[in-house]
């Protein structure tokens, strides 16, 4: 048929500019009277055969490999150069075929494979052609009206698309002219009128009752017996075009742009309201008053991220200018299609009332999952605290909840707008453009004024925390520099512009704080020996002493000259502020005080907790002595540690300091009873976690070996106590090999039952041993030995190979084919019998 209809191809057919290739077909094939399908399968048909992939849709476009495109060049009779001027599409892809020679056809559907397109004006079709044919486009977003002819071209998916009629919307026809010129004259009015279309499209969902041109426009243009409902939805692009054109103009102004980032005062807006002029020049240019206050409390959506980014940009200079153009996934128009779709299902169903379902593929269905459940986390969160500002480590149970908000602050401009609004009702500060630390101290400010009554800025806020009340102080000398919102708040408890300018500081004492904690230290280090214990989190009688001397420290660093009050604390102890890390001088404060107890015998049988690290930190000492502080090397000497002992017998000056520990006590206890210390994992003798302590040593013992090339100093302590501690095998073997041992002694002495009458557990692990003997390590053969076990006994000791006589595998093959015709499968367990025959057995040899 393909060949009969290229000899008899007789008629010219022009393609339009810009028209889709399936459109161009399509009149083709209206010319030679056939459909669409019919051309498409004559083009590509090869002896009998079609060339035609996936199905024809109302809104498809098709894709052409080379030798169908010369088959359609010579229907039309139009040269190929022509072809590919006009139509977009044309060489655009190159669909494979069973051959290069085959001619092949391609078929798209949908909006998101399928470029914008529209259907083309009829008129200007029939001026063209001379003939009245549907015809559809390629169509930009400024090429949707015909100026000629004052109609819209709208794009309809799952059909070829409608013409509709301006004669009442004059404006819409003029947006078109604006729209251009914007094009013209600004290198970057594309991507502004994708912002604007993104704010327009919000808008029009809102539904505003304030809102009178839309509707109005919207009837206008409504073709007779059109569903209303569905009017809408296909009608949002024609009705909103006038405002997204004025809107892009004035977001592509750059002076405006300016005018955006110094509105914002140096600060990044948490609502529209922190940037007047956004708002405020909005509702002037579209000639909306009350845009005005609709869009101020706005803090969400296109236009709030675009103002974001503006004024973080400082209006998009330099290479920040991509960023501000950037329309998230989640605040972009909804597709067309997805709108469409959500209508007819609603209409299918009954329910009209129901929105459009969101479309779940793949991960999204993950993230809506993940998404849901950190919100219930932090409903609960906020139940019991009121609101969200979390610290980042903050956990409800096992979740994440502070790792979680700090994510969904960081990425809140792109969030869906639906998921916006549940957190925004669980803490309408959820995501504040400040710190949230000072959102805390916030809080913390307002419980007191819940509890206590207004605040006295005048008198130094008295009856307050020291700490919140030098924060509002601090709020209040920097009252100018503030954030709007943040200076808000302030006023919610009180403290407004005219409270912060009286603000006084706190009358505190401060020569009173620094005896007082003074006090404090001399106390503490008269009870504890020293001050290097009082670690940050230490709160001594009711003092947070710890996080004060933490603050004394970093003071003497920034400070030439000591103040009266270090000097006090260096006669209480000259170590509180020592030039190596405050870890090492705590721990050589509890090796000294343990022993001089045990040199005073008030430490027998009582050892402090972390102790057992102990033989780890003087032997790290003993190792490094020489790069230690000529200071640190004196203390060491105090404790027995010289650098003539540190180089020639640690092991003993260790073993003497640390004693035996719980440790290296319960290890003692345990090789008494057991003679091993080949312990499980899980081992604990009298509360005590003997085995995993054993297997931090093991791992030590192999870190040391490693590091330094030396011995591990509890190594020495143990391998006393079982010189097989630390094997290079597994541990139940050793096990194992201890229990035969006993047993074979016990034979020995006339009290056991023999070697041969062991369990069937120690007998099967004999018996592995004997057939694995030539892998074994060399000291596991010796070991053997002493069982009795060497290379002929264990040569002598193997079971020997099944047989493999013809009967015997006769027999087995029969068993097998039973077993099989009996369940499918010869997979049998090793313990299977059929017939007397160990069938199991045989399948495993």
């Amino acid at each position: 048929m393909g060949e009969l209809l290229l000899a008899a191809g007789a008629f010219r057919v022009t393609p339009l500019q810009g028209e889709m290739t399936l459109s161009f077909l399509g009149r083709i094939a209206d010319r030679y009277g056939l459909t669409v399908r019919s051309l498409l399968s004559a083009v590509t048909e090869v002896a009998g055969q079609q060339g035609v992939v996936r199905a024809l849709q109302g809104d498809s476009e098709v894709f052409l490999n080379a030798a169908a495109r010369d088959r359609v060049a010579a229907l039309c009779r139009v040269p190929q150069v022509g072809l590919r001027h006009a139509l977009p599409a044309w060489t655009r892809e190159e669909p494979l075929g069973p051959s290069k020679e085959r001619p092949t056809a391609r078929l798209y559907n949908g909006v998101e494979t399928v470029a914008a397109w529209g259907p083309a004006c009829p008129g200007c079709v029939a001026a063209r052609t001379g003939r009245v044919a549907p015809a559809r486009v390629y169509l930009a977003a400024h090429q949707r009206v015909c100026p000629r002819h004052q109609c819209w071209l709208m794009n309809v998916p799952g059909s070829g698309g409608r013409v509709v009629g301006l004669a009442g919307c004059p404006e819409v026809v003029q947006a078109q002219e604006d729209h251009r010129r914007l094009l013209r004259r600004s290198p970057v009015a594309g991507s502004a009128f994708e912002v604007a279309e993104a704010v327009t499209a919000w808008w029009w969902a809102q539904e505003w009752p304030e809102e009178r041109l839309w509707p109005m426009r919207l009837d206008a243009a409504m073709p007779a017996g059109e569903d209303p409902q569905r009017w809408r939805i296909l009608a949002r692009d024609l009705v909103t075009y006038p405002e997204t054109v004025a809107l892009a103009t004035l977001l592509a102004s750059r002076a405006w742009r300016l005018r955006v980032a110094a509105d914002g005062g140096g600060h990044l807006p948490y609502r529209l309201a922190d940037v007047p002029c956004v708002p405020g020049e909005l509702g002037h240019r579209l000639r909306r008053s009350w845009l005005t206050e609709r869009l101020a409390g706005c803090t969400h959506g296109a236009l709030f991220a675009w103002t974001y980014q503006c004024i973080r940009t400082e209006g998009g200079s330099g290479d920040d200018e991509q960023r501000l153009w950037q329309v998230p996934l989640a605040l972009r128009p909804r597709p067309l299609a997805d709108v469409l779709a959500g209508y007819q299902r609603r209409q299918t169903a009954g329910t009209e009332g129901l929105p459009a379902q969101k479309r779940l593929r793949g991960h999204s269905v993950h993230a809506e999952g993940a998404f849901a459940a950190g919100l219930a986390h932090a409903r609960t969160y906020a139940a019991q605290h009121g609101h969200l500002a979390t610290q980042r480590d903050t956990r409800v149970g096992s979740f994440a909840l502070g790792k979680w908000v700090h994510n969904q602050q960081a990425h809140a401009l792109v969030l869906p707008e639906e998921k916006a609004a549940a957190l925004k009702e669980v803490d309408p500060w959820w995501n504040i453009p400040w710190s949230v630390k000072w959102q805390r101290s916030y809080y913390r400010a307002r419980d007191h004024v819940r509890r206590h009554g207004p605040l006295n800025a005048a008198d130094g806020f008295p009856d307050t925390h020291m700490l919140t009340g030098e924060w509002l102080y601090l709020q209040c000398t920097d009252y100018s520099s503030l954030h709007p919102e943040q200076r808000r708040l302030l006023a919610d408890i009180g403290l407004t512009a005219q409270a912060a300018g009286s603000a006084r500081p706190r009358r505190t004492s401060r020569t009173a704080g620094i005896d007082k904690a003074v006090d404090c230290a001399r106390a503490f280090a008269a009870e504890h020996g020293c001050l290097a214990l009082a670690t940050k989190d230490i709160s001594y009688q009711g003092f947070l002493l710890g996080k004060w001397l933490t603050a004394q420290r970093c003071l003497t660093r920034r400070q030439d000259e000591p103040g009266a009050h270090l000097q006090v604390l260096d006669a209480i102890d000259v170590w509180w502020n020592p030039p190596w890390p405050l870890a090492w001088q705590r721990t050589w404060h509890r090796i000294r005080a343990h022993a001089r107890d045990r040199r005073q015998g008030a430490a027998e049988g009582s050892w402090p907790e972390g102790s057992d690290g102990w033989a780890t930190w003087l032997s790290v000492q003993c190792t490094g002595y020489k790069q230690l502080h000529p200071q640190q090397q004196r203390l060491l000497a105090e404790i027995g540690i010289t650098a003539e002992t540190a180089a020639a017998c640690p092991h003993e000056i260790i073993g003497q300091l640390c004693g035996t520990g719980p440790g290296l006590a319960h290890a003692r206890t345990y090789a008494a009873a057991h003679g091993h210390l080949a312990t499980p994992l899980k081992a604990c003798p009298e509360g005590f976690p003997l085995g995993r302590w054993l297997s931090e040593q093991r791992h030590q013992s192999r870190e040391h070996h490693r590091s330094t090339g030396g011995t591990w100093p509890v190594s020495t302590l143990l391998a006393a106590l079982d010189p097989w501690w630390n094997p290079t095998w597994s541990l139940e073997w050793q096990r194992h090999w201890t229990r035969v041992r006993e047993r074979s002694e016990s034979a020995a002495g006339g009290g056991g039952t023999g070697i041969a009458d062991l369990e069937k557990e120690l007998a099967d692990w004999l018996r592995r041993q004997c057939t694995d003997y030539g892998t074994l390590h060399p000291e596991q053969h010796r070991l053997l030995t002493t069982i009795g076990i060497t290379a002929e006994t264990a040569r002598a000791a193997r079971p020997p190979a099944p047989r493999a006589e013809p009967d015997l595998l006769d027999t087995a093959l029969a068993q097998a084919r039973a077993y099989a015709a009996g369940y499918g499968h010869i997979a049998a367990p090793v313990s299977t019998v059929l017939d007397g025959f160990p069938l199991g057995q045989w399948l495993a040899w």
